[in-house]
């Protein structure tokens, strides 16, 4: 540091000829205790302080007596360029400054020399501080007393200590228990430890001058994002491990490539799979660098995932007639850019295995799958009858007049039941009158009642008609095509007007029924022939159901034939099942009497059947089921005991063979074998049996 640096700079000057009285001004305007004194010519000639003003006054002077005779002449001068190191230790009071010219540029008193110095440690301190905030590591300083002395607010951030409550107190009182204190007493150099939330590496570093110890300045580093990181990618190489672990187990043939076709990774059974494709492993090498037709086959694959960018599947068949999936996924970035392709190779060998085995079972688990109505008299799965029972709740929550349609035996009575169970009235009575069962003369004294002596024959008490009985409730007139015409205008006056009379009265009766009609006719056909009145099927066809036969719902068959089995096993205490032949039967037959036939047939089924198991040769002829002949059956017999996959193989071969020779050719074979095409094939090289494409 040099004088010019620490010294009162541009000082103003007094003529030696001024008065005390101007020096006092001058003292008082700049706020000093000395100023330099000059000749006329400018150049300095003495120096006058307060204190020689003092000694002046108190001697005699007054404040008129003129500077000259008071200021002092043994001046001492120093260079502004000067290094302070030069004129601190100097026994002087003041200085006069000169520069190069030697001219007065300043004056450096001993007062003003520890102003400088005090002002200039101050702007160091605080340049300090600055620099130690602006660190993003925690700093801590520490003196040779064990005090701390500086403390950031990085530090504080990472120590959960406020930092002026830390500042001049000892280390082991803020820190104590924890690293930061035996890296100060040990001297450790690195030290790593949880301080707070966070994970801190602590370095040690002395503060030395020309050898001498003035403290100790710990460096806190806040590596908490750094464990996160570590902590993932030890996660990362665990989750590596495992995702090698899973694609090794996996039983299909995995093989993973980057954009540019080098294989990166390939599983066991990729390897394994490719002896009887023909394909040779690729670890290490670009899958373009293909011999066999499979292997060209799967690099052309691989073409159309790199130009559609979509997933790409195909089905080859091995040399050993087995069939392999090839599905080809492309894994690509946000940009849409493919950067690795996963080879999946599935052999379908016990697949197709497993899928005919479910075949077997479908029809059981179509059963199991049937849906179950309201209080489950109902059992349906078809679409059709789905569609219908929705309706059915909707139209429940109404008091519209419903009208079934449908053949005979589909179950328009079992609907109308659930349209009352399902509605508001389903507290109140459900009658069922069936219009063509009733002689017509007695039909209207059932509907309408009748009052006592109304005719020859009469009950003497009169009688309450079926209207009357459903008050407040639900009336089902089923085969209403059968109701005479006369009797037609009666029933549309009671629906229109919701009151009867009863034959021989004259009170009118008022009703509070809803009207079900059901019936197996074209009521729309009857009334253009005039057998039934317009205006009252239009009254009746508010809100039509029509209820498909069980021919055009198949779905329904089995689930119903489980439904009635159960029930007629209760009753008749048995355990019958239906056999899986049985079962196809079933299904095939067309059911002109539709569910009420079927529930006869399951029902005869059970009383017929000697077994519990029940097979088809109890069914009634119109089936068209004949047993088989026992004359010369096949019969396909083993000398000894063996596994009963070699035994299924060799029935499967045999029936091929014989399915080949017969139709000549695959598609025919297959079919009559109930498989696919491919299947057939392959099964055929399987087996070693030559086939004619």
């Amino acid at each position: 540091m040099k004088v010019k640096s620490v010294m009162y700079d541009r000082p103003q000057t007094l003529n030696y000829q001024q008065t005390l009285a101007d020096a006092l001004k001058v003292y008082e305007k700049n706020q000093v205790n000395c100023a330099p004194i000059v000749n006329d010519e400018g150049k300095v000639v003495g120096i006058l302080t307060v204190f020689r003003v003092l000694n002046a006054i108190k001697a005699g002077a007054d404040f008129q007596t003129k500077i000259e005779d008071v200021m002092d002449t043994n001046l001492v001068s120093i260079d502004e360029d000067s290094s302070f190191d030069e004129v601190c230790h100097l026994p002087i009071e003041r200085l006069l400054v000169l520069n190069k010219q030697q001219n007065l540029v300043g004056v450096l008193t001993r007062l003003e020399l520890i102003n400088k110095v005090y002002n200039a440690f101050e702007a160091t301190e605080r340049e300090l501080q600055v620099i130690l905030e602006s660190i993003q590591s925690g700093i801590v300083a520490i003196n040779t007393e064990g005090e701390i002395t500086h403390f950031n607010t990085a530090a504080q951030d990472i120590t959960g200590i406020d930092k002026e409550l830390a500042i001049g107190k000892k280390l082991d009182l803020v820190f104590g228990g924890t690293g930061l204190l035996k890296v100060f007493n040990e001297g450790t150099v690195l030290h790593k430890q949880k301080l707070g939330k966070s994970m801190v590496i602590v370095k040690s570093s002395p503060i030395l001058k020309e050898g001498k110890n003035l403290g100790t300045v710990l460096i806190l580093q806040d590596v908490s994002e750094l464990e996160e990181i570590s902590n993932e990618l030890d996660s990362v190489k665990t989750l590596n491990k495992e995702l090698e672990s899973v694609i090794e187990s996996s039983s299909d043939g995995i093989l993973v490539i980057d954009e540019k076709g080098d294989v990166l990774y390939e599983n066991t059974n990729f390897e394994t799979l490719m002896p009887a494709f023909e394909i040779c492993s690729y670890k290490g090498e670009n899958i373009k660098n293909y011999g066999s037709e499979e292997e060209e086959e799967l690099y052309k694959l691989y073409q159309d995932v790199l130009e559609k960018k979509e997933t790409v599947s195909k089905v080859i068949t091995g040399k050993d007639g087995r069939e392999l999936i090839v599905t080809i996924t492309p894994i690509k970035n946000d940009c849409n850019q493919i950067l690795r392709c996963i080879f999946n190779l599935k052999d379908m060998t016990e697949i197709n295995r497993l899928r005919d085995e479910a075949a077997r079972n479908y029809q059981e688990l179509r059963a199991l799958r049937a849906l179950q109505f309201t209080d489950g008299e109902i059992v349906i799965e078809s679409p059709q009858m789905i569609k219908v029972f929705n309706q059915v709740k909707r139209v429940a929550t109404v008091d519209s007049t419903v009208l079934l349609t449908g053949e005979s035996g589909v179950g328009k009575e079992v609907i109308a039941k659930q349209l009352h169970i399902n509605s508001s009235r389903s507290n109140g009575p459900f009658i069922q009158i069936n219009c063509g069962a009733i002689p017509d003369n007695l039909l209207e004294s059932e509907l309408f009642g009748y009052e006592k002596g109304a005719f020859t024959g009469a009950d003497k008490k009169g009688k309450v008609g079926m209207l009357e009985v459903a008050n407040n409730g639900t009336l089902l007139l089923d085969e209403i095509g059968e109701m005479p015409l006369n009797l037609q205008v009666k029933l549309l006056r009671a629906l229109q007007e919701q009151e009867i009379y009863r034959i021989g009265g004259r009170k009118p009766i008022k009703l509070n029924v809803r009207i079900i009609a059901a019936t197996n006719k074209n009521l729309e056909e009857m009334v253009r022939e005039n057998k039934f009145r317009e205006d009252l099927y239009y009254r009746l066809n508010v809100v039509p159901i029509k209820i498909p036969p069980l021919r055009e719902r198949r779905e329904d068959i089995l689930p119903l034939a489980i439904y009635f089995l159960k029930k007629t096993n209760e009753k008749y205490k048995r355990n019958c099942k239906l056999s899986q032949e049985i079962c196809h039967l079933l299904e095939r037959y067309s059911w002109p009497g539709n569910v009420r036939e079927l529930n006869n047939i399951i029902e005869r089924l059970v009383i017929m059947s000697e077994d519990n198991l029940i097979t088809p040769n109890y069914l009634p002829e119109n089936f068209g089921y004949q047993p088989s002949s026992n004359q010369n059956p096949e019969i396909f017999e083993v000398d000894e005991i063996v596994p009963l996959q070699k035994a299924r193989e060799d029935l499967e071969a045999s029936l091929i063979k014989k399915a080949l020779e017969k139709y000549g050719s695959l598609r025919p074979a297959s079919k009559a074998l109930g498989i696919s095409h491919p299947t057939l094939l392959r099964k055929a090289r399987q087996y070693h049996i030559m086939v004619q494409e």
